[in-house]
Formats: structure tokens, sequence, C-alpha cells
């Protein structure tokens, strides 16, 4: 009889200390925000979804990432200079690259007159960027807004509500009007908590989970809410007659099949990942369609590659295909540049600004 209670004491312990390590373990996540999830340097934003942390230097051993008080992977706000805006993803923000090794950095090289900030945050889509961008413009000095679209995810991050799993904002363009369907993004929506745990969640009954439903626009009727989201990040601008600037940045897959289609024999470039080429082409064919003014990237990188291997503008030698590497950055910098020179009438008087909206730019 001893033994048995004995038994049941040490089981009833076990069970209780196990579900307190639990509490603690899953408490601490909740707690701790989205850095592990979205980026290293990230926390949770009621309207963003996201945002870097103000005024944090981190370091994973190899790159260091710093912003400044105003979250911008930037040197502190100077306020007596004109200000270029760099507005997109991971990207923009340089995933992978130093401070020093950023497209925003070798632009403001260029660009001596001005300050370039940096507003590029990981994991954003469209419509974070058009937030961003949103919250920002009205206490700076702009004088150039650039664009920075990355068409290896951007088409399927504005059409999902969730990006890893986080809520974040979520527009539809539907019966002639942009709908912004979650304006208030609570820490604790349920596919947050959901995503957030780390062990609950496989003992919460499937009925339960299939009510965390995630809205998703289907691929096919995408095309009208991001063409409506970049209008509205170009009206930011024209408002205050600042222009905007879109590039369109490849994944490098992307870059070798279109390269490989060139070369003439198409049945040689079957083994080259076409979803990239495909989400490419769709921004490619948007920018003509609404005649956007844009920078097709892919031709630079295309153009390199007749002299060295593309993918050392890549990071990692091109493991990573989806950012640059510093010399991946300084060409798209250089690029940028040579569309709209510091000396050009695109930083120039109001009366300027509407011919320097109008299509094409050309490089």
């Amino acid at each position: 009889m001893i033994k048995k209670k004995e038994i049941a004491l040490v089981l009833t312990t076990t069970f209780l200390t196990s579900l307190l390590g639990l509490i603690l373990i899953e408490g601490y996540y909740l707690k701790s925000g989205y850095s592990s999830l979205v980026c290293e340097i990230c926390q949770c934003h009621p309207k963003l979804g996201w945002e870097t942390i103000s005024g944090k230097t981190i370091s994973n051993g190899k790159v260091k990432y710093s912003t400044n008080s105003m979250g911008m992977r930037s040197e502190e706000v100077d306020f007596s200079k004109g200000h270029i805006l760099l507005t997109g993803d991971s990207v923009t923000f340089g995933l992978g690259v130093n401070n020093n090794e950023t497209v925003s950095h070798y632009l403001e090289k260029e660009y001596k007159k001005y300050q370039v900030l940096n507003l590029g945050v990981p994991g954003y889509g469209i419509g974070q960027y058009f937030l961003n961008l949103q919250r920002h413009i009205d206490r700076l000095n702009s004088k150039l807004i650039v664009l920075i679209i990355y068409t290896g995810n951007d088409l399927d991050e504005t059409r999902k509500e969730t990006r890893y799993g986080i809520s974040k904002p979520f527009f539809h363009y539907k019966n002639g009007k942009l709908h912004h369907l979650n304006p208030h993004i609570s820490k604790y929506s349920c596919s947050n908590l959901y995503t957030r745990l780390r062990f609950v969640k496989y003992l919460i009954p499937k009925t339960l989970i299939d009510k965390c439903q995630v809205r998703i626009i289907e691929r096919n009727k995408v095309s009208l809410t991001i063409a409506k989201l970049i209008h509205e990040i170009r009206a930011l601008g024209l408002q205050k007659n600042i222009p905007t600037l879109i590039v369109l940045s490849p994944a490098l897959t992307a870059v070798e099949a279109t390269v490989c289609r060139q070369s003439g024999i198409p049945s040689a470039c079957d083994e080259y990942d076409i979803g990239f080429e495909a989400y490419y082409n769709f921004f490619h064919t948007m920018m003509k369609v609404h005649q956007l003014p844009y920078i097709d990237f892919i031709q630079n990188l295309i153009k390199f590659g007749y002299k060295e291997d593309i993918r050392t503008l890549y990071g990692n030698n091109g493991q990573d295909i989806h950012h640059y590497s510093p010399k991946g950055n300084s060409i798209l910098s250089k690029a940028i540049t040579a569309t709209a020179p510091a000396s050009s009438a695109i930083f120039a008087c109001s009366t300027l600004v509407t011919s320097i909206i109008t299509p094409p730019f050309s490089i």
C-alpha cells in the first residue's frame, strides 16, 4: 500500500514538475516576441505585424546588424540633409551582410549630398512596405523613394495574411477599392499564439486549430491588389512631390534561367526552378501593363555574367539565392544612381516630378 502511494506521489510530482517546466518554456517564447521567428532584430508591432528594434546591435559571429533610434538600418537621421528612402524586405535590409555592405551604404557614397535611409525589414510584403513608408515619410525630408521589390516572394507575401505563421497586414482590392482587412494585429491572435507555442500546440484538438483559418487571395486574383498597393506607395510620394523609382530584384535562379533561355537551347533550361522565373515575369509584365517607372535589374546581373560568375553577386557565392553579397549590393546601387543621378531633375522642383514618373526608365 505504501509503495503504491510512493509511486503515485512520484508520478504526480513528475507530472507537475514537467507541466511547470512546460508553462515556463511556453511563457518565455510568448514573452520573447517574434525575434526567433521573423528575424533576429525584430519585435512585434500592432499595425505592421513586426518591425526592426530601434537602437539595437546584434551579431551572429559572421555579420553585425545595427539600427538607429528610428529602427532603420542606417546612421542616426540627419535632418539637415535631404533623404532618399529605401523600402523593401530582407533584400533591402541586407540580410547576410554588415551595415557597410548594404545597398543603402553604397548608395550614400554616390549621393553625397543626401542621406540614404534603409527602411527594409526582413519578411515584409508590399502592404508592409506601404504602411512602413507611411509612418516615416512625414517626419523626414524625403527627396526620392526607392521601392525594391523582391520578385521571388513578394507576390505570395502580399496574398497571404501571415508570414512564418505570424499575423501581418492584409490588403485586398475588391469592387474598385483597396480594403485593409486587419488594421489592428494582436500579439495574441489565433495564428500568433499557435505559431509561437512550442509544445502545447500538439495537444490542441484539430477542431480548434481549424478555426485559425488564414485568409489567402487566389494567385490569379492578386495582381490588382499588388498594383494598387504600388500605386498607393507612389501616391504617398506624389502628395509631397517626391518621385518613386521601382527596382525589380530577382532570385538567382531566375537570372540563370533567363540566361539559359537566351542561349537559344530551351531544353537545357529544365534544371532551373521555373517558379522564380515565373514570379519575375509576373512583376515584369505588371510594370509594363501599368506603365510604372522601374529598373529591370536582371539585365544588370546578366550583363555582369558576361564577364564574371553571377553567383558571386549573391550571398555565400550563390548558396543564398535571394540576398546579395556586398558586390551585388554595390552593383545594385550603381544601377539606381545610373537611372537617377544626383544631378538629375529627379531631385529638382515639383514641376519636373510629373515627367520623372512617366515610363520608361532606362539604364
